[in-house]
């Protein structure tokens, strides 16, 4: 026994030699690490990093350090390379993508990389291949389709919505951006709210400013016993409530779909896929291995759909306010270009400044500014400096959108820089450029966002129909009547960022304005129905058929007849009912808003 354990030992030892052998040996061949601030033993530089706004101090070593377009920090013998030069990002993570593709462990998540259940977060494993080679299929098939009419839909849902309570915008945007995802995916907007929430659970629990584990990773590894460890109780508890939510949804659908009563969307799509796979050797290596792989796939493709486009849509919010003179050339393109009319994803070729406003939001304020890590899988020598194995590249993308060769004035909101010739940043034609895809905020090669046609659609969409009926202006302190402003410089510092609460006031351009965005929204939710009507009595079973004689549709949202001011109040304040009523040969269409203890009340005549 002592025998085996002085082998074991002894092997162990000669391993280390080895691995200290090689990398001496680069070094003295002329590889060296990459400069960078002076590192403490072990700890690195842990001590100097806020966690807040941590892009800002990253940025500030890039200044003194990244001479070559990166420096080398180290954190709690982490091994990190900052990349603030996006020639250097394209040769590390694209021209060199084979080995620079994988993804560090994050700490205060279990099995982040060889689970099934995060596909962003995955190394290059079997799961992450075939995963994200069927949500390229799902995203470009729905891009195809024009999303089935589902971005337009939202967009004058949360129109509606901000006539009703514009103070209750920031609640409204991110329910709209989950109710978009949660109809693609499960075609159920009504579990908006339970998306959004474990979205945001998510992104605090992967985030170096969530739990504190992310960045002194030791107290991760704590007994999991009395008080010592409430971080790692805390996530085995959202994550089985996460993966359990997943799967409730997935066989939801598939109850509804033996019932007749599914529509299509994407885990139908799934499910019809799967029924019809053959049992070959070949297509169970690349096949989704049953429920709860698909569930986890299509659940996290929901979530991530959310905060990718909440933070953008509120920075745009933020970008207008500041900037109105942008506001009026936006809503004047608009007036012109769809002659009144709401615009919708057919009038993007002809909505540039629009285009050039949401692209220039997601430059001067990036929604992931720190760029998402990748790991290098084997070591490296990029420009004669030395980068080991499981050294974790940061494209700090704070950096590179403030370039000012690139971006001359990086630090003011220039829109005109996509227009106009002469900016180094412009391309034509206008019908085309300026576009969002393939800008450094989706990340490099093999890790590139599969969503940038889907994040551009989307913004366009509720960008545009935003300009179209409101002014977006500053509220104004009821007491003083000064503007209360607006502040650009405060976000929170999860991976994606959205700005700090802010107070803002939507005006509707003008009373027509407001009259036809509730009509626009009454039209869409009633053929909305009907439609769903409709494809409830053809495609119910025949064992359904003598119920379905006798029982109404029961639609998604509650119809209300004649007096609203009795209904039962409910706490989701995404929850709207309408009545439809008749006087006089005139229709009347009533809105109210339930939020827990309130209700807001439209009419249009």
């Amino acid at each position: 026994m002592q025998l085996i354990t002085f082998i074991i030992l002894t092997a162990f030892l000669a391993g280390l030699a080895l691995v200290h052998f090689v990398r001496a040996f680069k070094e003295i061949n002329g590889s060296k690490y990459p400069p960078g601030p002076t590192q403490m033993p072990w700890i690195g530089r842990i001590h100097d990093l806020p966690i807040q706004l941590m892009w800002l101090k990253f940025k500030e070593w890039a200044d003194l350090y990244a001479v070559n377009g990166f420096y080398r920090t180290t954190m709690l013998g982490a091994n990190f390379v900052i990349v603030t030069d996006e020639k250097v990002a394209e040769d590390l993570l694209v021209e060199r993508a084979r080995t620079n593709s994988d993804r560090p462990v994050i700490r205060s998540l279990f099995n982040n990389k060889s689970s099934m259940e995060y596909l962003p977060l995955m190394g290059r494993s079997q799961y992450w291949a075939r995963q994200r080679k069927l949500t390229h299929a799902y995203l470009t098939e729905a891009t195809n389709a024009h999303y089935h009419g589902v971005l337009d839909f939202e967009a004058k849902r949360w129109l509606a919505r901000l006539i009703a309570h514009p103070d209750g915008f920031q609640a409204s945007l991110e329910d709209m951006a989950a109710k978009v995802m949660c109809q693609l995916v499960w075609d159920d907007p009504l579990l908006s709210g339970e998306c959004a929430e474990g979205a945001w659970g998510l992104l605090r629990q992967m985030s170096p400013a969530g739990p504190i584990t992310n960045v002194l990773t030791p107290l991760w590894h704590l007994p999991d016993v009395g008080p010592l460890n409430p971080w790692k109780r805390a996530e085995r508890r959202r994550h089985a409530a996460q993966r359990d939510w997943w799967m409730e949804r997935h066989l939801c659908v598939r109850e509804k779909m033996a019932r007749g009563e599914m529509r299509p969307c994407w885990t139908r799509q799934f499910l019809e896929r799967s029924s019809k796979m053959s049992s070959s050797s070949a297509a169970s290596v690349s096949a989704i291995d049953g429920d709860p792989e698909a569930s986890c796939m299509l659940g996290m493709l929901a979530l991530v759909g959310i905060f990718t486009v909440a933070g953008p849509l509120s920075y745009f919010l933020v970008s207008m306010v500041t900037h109105p003179h942008w506001q009026a050339e936006v809503q004047k393109e608009i007036d012109e270009a769809c002659k009144g009319q709401l615009p919708t994803l057919a009038d993007t070729p002809n909505l540039p400044v629009l285009r050039a406003c949401i692209k220039e939001t997601m430059r001067w304020k990036p929604n992931v500014p720190t760029g998402v890590a990748h790991e290098t899988e084997a070591d490296d020598v990029y420009n004669g400096y030395f980068i080991p194995k499981g050294t974790r590249i940061l494209p700090l993308d704070w950096a590179f959108l403030r370039n000012p060769k690139k971006y001359p004035d990086p630090d003011n909101f220039r829109p005109e820089r996509w227009l106009e010739v002469g900016w180094p940043t412009y391309q034509g034609p206008l019908t085309q450029y300026p576009t969002l895809k393939g800008m450094s905020s989706f990340g490099w090669g093999q890790r590139q966002c599969l969503g940038q046609s889907l994040t551009e659609d989307e913004l366009v969409v509720a960008c545009g129909a935003l300009a179209w009926c409101f002014n977006l202006r500053p509220k104004r302190d009821p007491v003083t009547g000064l503007e209360l402003p607006v502040p650009v410089d405060k976000s929170n510092s999860l991976l994606i960022i959205k700005p700090d609460p802010f107070d803002m006031a939507f005006e509707p351009r003008s009373e027509e304005r407001r009259q036809e965005a509730l009509r626009l929204w009454c039209e869409a939710e009633s053929k909305d129905m009907r439609q769903r009507a409709d494809f409830l009595n053809r495609h119910r079973t025949q064992e359904d058929e003598p119920t379905r004689k006798n029982a109404s549709f029961q639609p998604p949202y509650e119809v209300v007849v004649g007096d609203m001011s009795s209904a039962d109040e409910k706490k989701d304040e995404t929850a709207y009912r309408f009545g439809l009523a008749a006087a006089g040969g005139e229709a009347e269409v009533a809105w109210q808003l339930v939020s827990h203890s309130s209700a807001f009340p439209i009419t249009m005549q």
